[in-house]
């Protein structure tokens, strides 16, 4: 069994998730009839957080515990994250922190 930790994802692939869709405050948008337009965005980034990498390492451990129990369908967790605003909460975090780290290394 190989657990070793990767180089994959790093910050531009989760940024680079995020670009696909319009640039967006996630706390503002609202559900409407179609739906979650960002619930694609939100399993992707979920399946992501639970991948072995040092930037999953070194995030705040809230991320990738919420996405641990997401995967393994925790009816909590699911139940929490059935809700467009929670999900648009940790994806609006997530940008947060990952566009300050890439700050903080250019600088």
């Amino acid at each position: 069994m190989d657990i070793s930790v990767g180089k994959y994802p790093n910050a531009k692939d989760y940024l680079a998730l995020f670009d696909l869709y319009p640039e967006v405050e996630f706390w503002l948008t609202k559900s409407g009839r179609s739906g979650d337009p960002y619930l694609l965005l939100f399993r992707q980034v979920m399946s992501l957080l639970t991948q072995s990498s040092q930037l999953n390492l070194d995030m705040p451990r809230s991320f990738r515990d919420a996405a641990m129990r997401y995967a393994e369908e925790d009816w909590v967790t699911r139940r929490h994250f059935s809700e467009p605003n929670n999900r648009h909460i940790l994806l609006s975090d997530l940008k947060d922190w990952l566009l300050y780290c890439m700050r903080r290394k250019s600088a």
